[in-house]
């Protein structure tokens, strides 16, 4: 009996000691899976005072929503991160010097897509105006002209203050909290900043005698988003795809709860974190269980990822965005996208850059081919195409809406071509109108809205350098509305600027589409007859004489004022070698026909003439 129990003992010993064996032998085989080398931590920065997105701690270190949101995100994907903290003008230099890899704080704008790529915006706000509440003139932004206006250096809002030319009287502090202190103690007369970090401040330093003026302040609309280094696809892909992940597993929300309730101030319940540690017990079965959940929650996270699809933050970003395909059909466009197009979702899925529903127009107004659209260029050639300006035609609202675009071209892992392009768009059709009304004004007489005399002399240079080029003949016509000056003396000026566009219209309707005409001075105009020889000149004035003779200027109280033109014609190179002397021969012929009696023409033949 004994030496059966000892040798049970052996068996028993022996099949233990092969247990362990195997179990050690398996555990040094899965240890790589778990001891790799860690990849060193993102390098990134938070400001000083912009709260709740980037706040300090008493022991220096960073907080506030962005800064967690980061945090969240790149643990999310495996890998963690470390803030520096300082003044926002420096780190936003030292991330465009390459110093920093990261920034969890940048507003999205046409100006710094030049130096960083962004991730899409995880949240999108207005900005305000901030003023003493003892200040009630301020109602609009054009109300702050010639005022000071503190912001924060190197911010977006100093970006908005400087584009839209508010004032010309900028304060750019290093930190808010200066510009908020400055503006309750009288030194400056408003605050330009982000509407939640403003009243935050307010609060914080307990400033109880600033108000909001204006809120919320259109043309500063911050999207905010991680930004990286120009060029860093690898990193913008992590982070993309860790905001992915915190939406997608709620953590974005309960952040947001602990930083931005003051946006809606609703009481939410704390924040649950949970915390899951999971290490090598020593056991197969315990192993084989860690390798089994890590691998079910690494599939279930990629089908989240997919199914999600940014879908929280696509949908409600404030740009238009669009997803294409590496074969140029359109994927999916968010709603800002759909206003900004005017066509349905239906109208948009499955068509390519080359359906001829797209009416796409560059600046100088010439049409843009499918194929060079900015998103079919970044699928192309794998590189991003940042800040092309185009107009696409909107059917709702029968105009081109102006936009700025960015294609960014996406990467499937160990793949160099792109397989989708993410393209998002900013609408400047505000900025467009305002361009073009600078444009008018700068070239345009402002009562009639025809060309202005600088205008002119520019376009009769060129005019005459196409005669010299192909040999052709220009004439000239120099008008004077005689006796004008009663009508000013009878009826007023205003009345007198009435038939000045009345006039002006009828010259314009009685002109050829290649002809032009401009307000010299006063009551006298010049309209310039391209590839026209004298007779035909002479031809068309007597025409254009007759009929302002013979079509009164009929006023609101139906009383008619009979009006005549004296017209004198000069012809490109029979009677000048320049564009001045052609002016100055047109004109001499003018004062003849005045001289003559006036509602006449002459030619400067006829002046010539007269003279001799």
């Amino acid at each position: 009996m004994a030496v059966f129990f000892r040798s049970a003992r052996n068996s028993l010993r022996h099949l233990w000691m092969h247990t362990a064996h195997f179990a050690i032998g398996f555990s040094v085989w899965l240890l790589p899976l778990f001891c790799q080398a860690d990849p060193p931590p993102v390098r990134s920065a938070s400001e000083l005072d912009y709260p709740p997105f980037s706040v300090v701690h008493e022991d220096n270190s960073a907080g506030g929503f962005s800064v967690e949101l980061m945090q969240a995100a790149v643990q999310a994907m495996g890998r963690e991160v470390t803030f520096a903290v300082g003044p926002w003008a420096d780190i936003k230099q030292d991330l465009e010097a390459g110093h920093l890899e990261a920034l969890p704080l940048v507003g999205r704008t046409p100006e710094r897509e030049a130096f960083f790529d962004f991730t899409v915006p995880y949240i999108s706000l207005y900005g305000a105006v901030f003023v003493r509440d003892d200040e009630n003139r301020i109602k609009v932004p054009e109300d702050l002209a010639g005022r000071s206006v503190g912001v924060l250096q190197g911010d977006n809002a100093e970006e908005y203050v400087r584009r839209e030319g508010i004032t010309d009287r900028i304060v750019a502090t290093r930190s808010y909290e200066d510009a908020f202190m400055q503006l309750s103690e009288g030194d400056i007369d408003a605050v330009v900043a982000q509407r939640l970090v403003g009243l935050t401040l307010i609060d914080k330093l307990g400033l109880n005698n600033i108000t909001t003026a204006i809120a919320p302040l259109p043309g500063l609309k911050q999207d905010f988003c991680f930004a990286v280094t120009e060029g860093n696809k690898e990193l913008l892909a992590l982070l993309n795809e860790g905001l992915s992940v915190v939406i997608a597993n709620g953590t974005y929300e309960q952040i947001r709860e602990k930083w931005l309730g003051i946006l809606d101030r609703e009481k939410n319940q704390k924040l649950l974190y949970f915390q899951v540690a999971t290490g090598l017990m020593g056991s197969i079965s315990l192993i084989l269980l860690a390798l089994f959940a890590y691998q079910h929650w690494k599939e279930h996270r990629n089908l989240k990822i997919n199914e999600v699809k940014f879908r929280t933050l696509f949908e409600n970003m404030a740009q238009g965005a669009f997803y294409q395909r590496a074969d140029g059909v359109l994927l999916d466009i968010n709603r800002a996208g759909l206003e900004l197009f005017g066509i349905t979702r239906d109208q948009f899925l499955g068509r390519t850059s080359m359906d001829p529903q797209w009416k796409v127009i560059r600046e100088d107004g010439s049409e843009i081919p499918g194929e060079q659209h900015p998103s079919m260029q970044a699928l192309r050639t794998g590189k991003p195409v940042k800040g092309t300006i185009l107009g696409v035609f909107n059917p709702q609202r029968e105009v081109y809406v102006w936009l700025n675009i960015t294609a960014i071209p996406q990467f499937m892992p160990g793949e160099n071509s792109p397989y989708q392009a993410f393209v998002t768009m900013h609408d400047i059709s505000a900025r467009k109108e305002t361009e073009e009304r600078l444009k008018q004004q700068a070239t345009h007489d402002p009562l009639t809205g025809l060309y202005n005399r600088k205008e002119l002399e520019t376009r009769l240079t060129r005019e005459i350098a196409r005669c010299i080029r192909y040999n052709h003949r220009l004439s000239v016509f120099m008008l004077d509305i005689d006796h004008f000056k009663r009508v000013n003396d009878q009826y007023g000026h205003q009345i007198g600027d009435t038939v000045l566009t009345n006039l002006t219209s009828l010259f314009e309707r009685s002109i050829r589409k290649t002809d032009f005409s401009a307000r010299y001075g006063g009551e006298e105009f010049v309209i310039v007859l391209s590839e026209t020889p004298l007779d035909q000149a002479k031809d068309l004035a007597e025409r254009l004489r007759k009929r302002v003779a013979d079509h009164p200027i009929r006023l609101e109280n139906n009383e008619e004022i009979n009006l005549t033109i004296s017209i004198g014609v000069a012809t490109y190179p029979d009677h000048a070698e320049s564009w001045k002397e052609l002016i100055k021969s047109a004109d001499m012929a003018m004062y003849a026909a005045k001289k003559a009696g006036r509602n006449q023409v002459k030619t400067a033949d006829n002046a010539s003439a007269a003279q001799g």
